[in-house]
């Protein structure tokens, strides 16, 4: 479901979003600036996840090396 709102912007910003909407065929001004918002969103999340994933590996980096060790002995010289 989507919410109706109203969003003011500079008349020079508009015009280059209405160029935009123009090459690429978009359908509506609201669908580019809901695109656009989500690519910032995700771009700004981004860090944040990026920093849960390595806390995750350092949490189990005895166990992951360990694991890793294990493995590199199956193999054979060549």
């Amino acid at each position: 479901m989507k919410i109706e709102t109203t969003i003011s912007l500079e008349p020079e910003l508009l015009q280059k979003l209405n160029r935009l909407l123009e090459r690429n065929g978009n359908s509506s001004l609201s669908e580019l600036i809901e695109n656009l918002v989500r690519g910032f969103l995700a771009k700004v999340e981004k860090p944040a996840y990026d920093l849960r994933e390595l806390e995750l590996i350092n949490k189990n980096a005895e166990r992951l090396n360990q694991e890793a060790e294990d493995v590199l002995s199956y193999q054979i010289d060549l």
